[in-house]
């Protein structure tokens, strides 16, 4: 009877031991999942701030190809003006629509 009863608080044990460590791999994991969620926000923020980077970079070279600041050619200040122009061309027919 004794040797069952050692069999039972060894096995108590090994479940309680179980259910803590179970209690703590679950708040790891919480933890992971909000520092996964972290990085994601922070990436899609990083792409965000990215694309507004890429639009003033642009801005600022079609700006600096129609001042003539650099020595650019004048076939490359009318490509920028010509792919500007059928930008706004666009615009204006989904506007239409």
């Amino acid at each position: 009877m004794k040797k069952i009863r050692d069999l039972l608080l060894d096995l108590e044990k090994k479940v309680e031991v179980n259910l803590e460590e179970l209690k703590q791999v679950r708040q790891e994991n919480n933890k992971l999942l909000k520092m996964n969620q972290d990085l994601i926000n922070e990436k899609n923020n990083s792409e965000l701030d990215l694309k507004s980077l890429e639009e003033k970079f642009k801005a600022l070279k079609i700006a600096n190809s129609i001042s003539g600041n650099e020595n650019n050619n004048i076939n490359e200040t009318r490509s920028e003006i010509d792919s500007l122009i059928r930008e706004i061309d666009l615009c204006i027919s989904h506007l239409s629509e």
